[in-house]
């Protein structure tokens, strides 16, 4: 490959990484796969951001894997200056380095997708990241039936437990129809799990839009469990987030 080539592409890879770490709330996150819909996990506040879900395939493991390895001993990649970790591996045009930067934009784009289709929110000590992915294989475009699975983490960075009761939601169909599950709709995924201080609970649930994108925002109705045995009800905002394809499947589509 030409140098000029190499060069084109590390422009190309500087750029989406500027505007990847320019999301609000940025972070790396794991692909979205349908296995989860229905599922929840709690983990402990020990737990190691760095692994893979069991919920991934073993190529979706292997590319998380391979992007840890690429952040070295940044793992984990909250608080990496991702633009001068670009620079630093990149910026030589080294012709050896080739496949990593190709393998680089691909996973990139894939993230800036990602950090897109997200949001981050936090009421009092409790925060929120929701995450939406299209499913092409589970759609059935001609019948205008777009389907989107989404995951939504809790994470209790307070001092004291957190029960999770129900939820609301309300699901933009673009802007042609509004779907709303309405307040203190039980359990999620059939669960109330109880959120120890520094634990973190995700599901995965989701939804059939009659638009190809769309939108989602609300709220998890949750109890402040006081180590005096009295109770606080609120509300943990769930920030509105995209339901969108990627450029390609949107492509399809046409």
């Amino acid at each position: 490959m030409r140098p000029s080539t190499i060069k084109a592409l590390y422009k190309v890879l500087l750029r989406d990484v500027r505007k990847m770490a320019a999301a609000p709330g940025f972070r790396l996150r794991e692909s979205l796969v349908p296995e989860q819909w229905g599922h929840g996990t709690l983990y402990p506040a020990a737990r190691d951001a760095t692994s893979a879900s069991s919920y991934l395939s073993g190529e979706e493991k292997a590319r998380w894997t391979k992007l840890q390895t690429f952040l070295g001993p940044q793992k984990g990649g909250q608080d990496v200056d991702f633009v001068e970790l670009v620079r630093l591996k990149f910026r030589s045009g080294n012709p050896t380095h080739l496949d990593d930067l190709m393998w680089a934009v691909q996973e990139v784009s894939h993230q800036r997708l990602l950090a897109e289709s997200s949001s981050v929110t936090k009421t009092d000590d409790v925060l929120v990241e929701a995450t939406g992915r299209y499913l092409p294989q589970h759609s059935d475009p001609s019948a205008r039936r777009f389907r989107y699975t989404y995951r939504v983490r809790v994470l209790n960075e307070g001092v004291d437990a957190i029960r999770i009761t129900g939820r609301h939601y309300i699901f933009d169909h673009g802007n042609q129809k509004r779907e709303i599950l309405p307040r203190h709709s039980p359990q999620v995924v059939g669960l109330t799990p109880t959120i120890q201080p520094g634990e973190m609970f995700e599901y995965a649930s989701g939804v059939d839009l009659e638009t190809i994108a769309g939108s989602v925002r609300g709220c998890l109705h949750a109890i402040r469990l006081h180590e005096d045995g009295s109770e606080t009800e609120f509300d943990a905002i769930v920030a509105p987030f995209s339901l969108q394809p990627t450029v390609l499947d949107a492509m399809m589509l046409q």
